[in-house]
């Protein structure tokens, strides 16, 4: 499993959460066994404004292209939205810094690549 599972424990209250780690995942979980290799749009995933544009800052992150992410799993959002869990790496602006993330990121921000090299979405 990519990521840690945590579940509110029964000696939780409301103004007092207590969490303990879970062996399996939530029921919603569907994991994808093995993992696909899938592309991510970063630009619309982590844009914060379409329509702000600022100066580059040479140490900050990249995420202004498509990355390549591997499909861990699929969870529904509370609005029902599929959300895939994926894990991809960002790189600093000048390439001197990478670092590796799982996240769920909206279904419509990845699309699946293909054994053959023909992309689909």
């Amino acid at each position: 499993m990519a990521c840690r599972w945590w579940r509110r424990d029964e000696s939780s209250t409301p103004t007092r959460p207590v969490w303990t780690p879970a062996e399996q995942p939530p029921e919603s979980f569907t994991a994808v066994d093995p993992p696909q290799w899938v592309w991510v749009d970063l630009r619309a995933a982590l844009r914060r404004d379409a329509f702000t544009f600022t100066d580059d800052t040479r140490d900050g992150l990249q995420y202004r292209y498509e990355v390549k992410g591997l499909l861990r799993g699929w969870m529904p959002a509370v609005d029902g939205a599929p959300l895939a869990m994926v894990t991809y790496q960002l790189l600093t602006a000048d390439l001197e810094w990478r670092t590796v993330v799982t996240a769920f990121v909206p279904r419509h921000h990845i699309r699946f690549r293909s054994r053959t090299g023909r992309e689909v979405n």
